[in-house]
């Protein structure tokens, strides 16, 4: 019941609705916890792209081999093997998988496991503080003193939802308590009205209204109109918060968009190209070529190879 990614393959993949919001409703739920297990024979990506999404959720992530570089709410993490990250509810981040064979666990969790009943002593003194006024991202480290916790706790949950003995929740549910514990008071909370930044909002806004047109013509004055921003001020926001012009970002997204396919269905290549808004297939091989490594050719062929790999382990 841990989730992998599609066609049993080490690739990452996810779904977003039109807002950048990370859809899990169809994926196995723990009592409003996803699994995410990317390990095993994992592959040598370049530049593989998970774009910039958020969730309710909190998340812990643990980057096992490999290098990723994860942006987190405009700021830059390189992510080594043996490091992990903690998450905070609603924080925009995306990951580019930068050294393979890349692996990684990880696992959303909705707050309410932690905190309870809203109004709680657990959600209004531990949780809620740290979901609405915590740190957007926390790094822990083996060797820091009392981070071992944290990948104790890490390794104990997915076990736990792994195999599943009697009562497991219970004990998912302490060692969800105790990573939220070590992770408020490892980041500082913020003074109480303390809104999310305006800027912050916005480009969200800029993410839904671009997820829900990405086969359409789209300029960047299209863009920050919607938003009510000049295109400058538009320009600085997606830099703060994503590091790349929004430009940057839609194209990266239509190449995710297209990989997608590439990797699920049978479609014809151009008419994969086109409906992810790309003008013509020679631009789009380009383009695609650019951000991973591999014409859209080569890459359903690696992933249809991988596949017949992995069935043939598993025959065996």
């Amino acid at each position: 019941m841990i989730r992998r990614n599609p066609l049993g393959i080490n690739r990452p993949s996810m779904h977003l609705d039109d807002r950048a919001q990370e859809l899990t409703e169809d994926i196995p739920h723990f009592f409003d916890l996803v699994m995410n297990d990317i390990t095993g024979a994992g592959q040598d990506f370049h530049n593989e792209l998970i774009p910039s999404h958020w969730h309710r959720e909190m998340e812990a992530f643990l980057m096992m081999a490999g290098r990723a570089q994860m942006v987190v709410d405009g700021e830059t993490y390189e992510v080594e093997p043996g490091q992990a990250y903690f998450i905070n509810s609603e924080a925009l981040h995306a990951f580019t998988f930068l050294q393979g064979p890349v692996e990684y666990r990880s696992f959303l969790f909705d707050p309410g496991i932690v905190g309870g009943a809203p109004g709680s002593v657990f959600d209004s003194v531990y949780v809620r503080p740290l979901q609405e006024r915590g740190a957007r991202v926390l790094a822990f480290n083996r060797q820091e003193e009392g981070d071992w916790l944290f990948f104790e706790a890490f390794s104990r949950i997915f076990q736990l939802c792994r195999d599943q003995p009697p009562g497991y929740e219970f004990a998912v549910r302490d060692a969800l308590s105790q990573m939220v514990l070590l992770a408020k008071h490892k980041g500082q909370i913020a003074p109480p009205g303390q809104a999310t930044a305006e800027q912050e909002k916005r480009v969200k806004a800029a993410l839904q209204w671009m997820e829900s047109r990405l086969r359409e013509p789209i300029t960047l004055k299209d863009i920050s109109g919607h938003v009510n921003l000049c295109p400058r001020a538009c320009q600085k926001a997606f830099q703060k918060y994503l590091h790349c012009s929004p430009m940057e970002y839609l194209q990266r997204r239509r190449v995710f968009a297209a990989a997608q396919r590439l990797s699920l269905t049978d479609d014809p290549i151009t008419g994969i190209a086109l409906d992810c808004g790309f003008s013509s297939p020679s631009y789009f091989s380009k383009q695609f070529k650019a951000h991973t490594g591999s014409t859209p050719k080569e890459y359903r062929a690696a992933v249809q190879a991988a596949t017949r790999a992995l069935q043939q382990q598993r025959g065996g």
